[in-house]
């Protein structure tokens, strides 16, 4: 065993936790990686201690060390800042409740999941940190959807998303969030509960629909889509362009390319076409891709190398047949 190892497992870590404090007090934000990972071992019964604590910090050096913690979870493997994340969220700052929202939907664990929903449902927080906690839901239930993660709080964050979808009462950009996120459900209800939604008067609802689509990865929707990339409203058209990239069909690249000869098409939504016949990876995509790379405008070109890349890895991806399969994965 290593002497850092040793260290790291020595290390007591509500005085890791002291001395963390005591570096971003200092106006630092290199910490050493035994405190880190001691600080990642603090214990949910520690709660009122940590809060004792965090309170000799000014609000913004608490929010300073929320998002370095946030980075180095997001970063690096082997941290678990589910405690410190979830006692945050009692912080008279609504900043450092958001950002510790941010902070538990990178966390992947049980606890933080039960935290993100309670946040969601609370009537008494703010509605900007509730709307963070309901996207975080959704990339749980993304996760979930996926098997990467644990089933145990599945049915409990679909019912969460479900609820607060179809909650008229409810604030309209949590509503939407909530119809975004549970677009990667596979359920009979989903599909209905985007049609409604997308057929909303509610901007707000209408837009999460559209993202909702994407995120089913259907090619049921690319019709509909087709008809909101030239909507007057830009950022529907933006989400339309995401979405198709999405679903990842070939059918969608002819929808996408009409762009580029499209006079109304800004440099945004050009760029996101070009990111999204990346996810395509079809032959005609490829083509256009190859293409963009002489185009004009610098960023284009760059975004068009990136998307050739990302076209190239699914293609490779897509070559590897069970013949081409060592471990038998195409079995299983």
């Amino acid at each position: 065993m290593s002497e850092a190892t040793v260290h790291q497992d020595a290390a007591d870590p509500l005085d890791a936790l002291r001395r963390v404090i005591g570096v971003i007090s200092s106006g630092q934000v290199d910490l050493e990686p035994e405190d880190l990972h001691a600080v990642s071992r603090l214990s949910s019964n520690s709660e009122t201690v940590i809060r004792e604590n965090l309170s000799e910090l000014e609000s913004v050096s608490r929010f300073a060390l929320l998002e370095r913690l946030h980075q180095v979870g997001s970063e690096f493997g082997g941290y678990d800042f589910t405690v410190l994340f979830s006692t945050m969220m009692s912080d008279d700052d609504v900043a450092v409740r958001t950002l510790a929202v941010n902070g538990l939907a990178t966390c992947e664990t049980a606890g933080a999941t039960a935290t993100l929903l309670t946040v969601a449902r609370s009537e008494e927080e703010d509605a900007e940190v509730r709307r963070e906690a309901v996207t975080a839901l959704g990339e749980v239930a993304m996760r979930l959807e996926l098997g990467w993660a644990s089933s145990e709080a599945a049915d409990e964050v679909v019912e969460a998303l479900r609820e607060i979808a179809e909650d008229v009462r409810e604030d309209e950009q949590i509503r939407a969030s909530a119809v975004s996120g549970v677009g990667v459900v596979t359920a009979p209800w989903v599909p209905e509960l985007i049609e409604e939604a997308f057929e909303s008067d509610a901007a707000a609802l209408h837009l999460g629909a559209v993202q909702a689509m994407g995120r089913s990865a259907d090619v049921f929707w690319l019709p509909v889509l087709e008809g909101s990339l030239v909507a007057e409203d830009e950022d529907e058209r933006l989400a339309a362009v995401q979405a198709i990239g999405e679903i990842g069909s070939e059918d969608g690249a002819p929808m996408l390319l009409e762009l580029f000869d499209d006079p109304s098409s800004s440099e945004e939504l050009i760029q996101g076409a070009v990111a999204a016949l990346g996810e395509i990876g079809s032959e005609e995509a490829v083509e256009e891709l190859q293409r963009l790379k002489t185009h004009p405008d610098p960023t284009v070109r760059a975004t068009a190398q990136a998307a050739l890349e990302e076209a190239t890895w699914l293609d490779d991806f897509d070559d590897l047949g069970a013949a081409q399969d060592p471990f038998g994965w195409s079995d299983r």
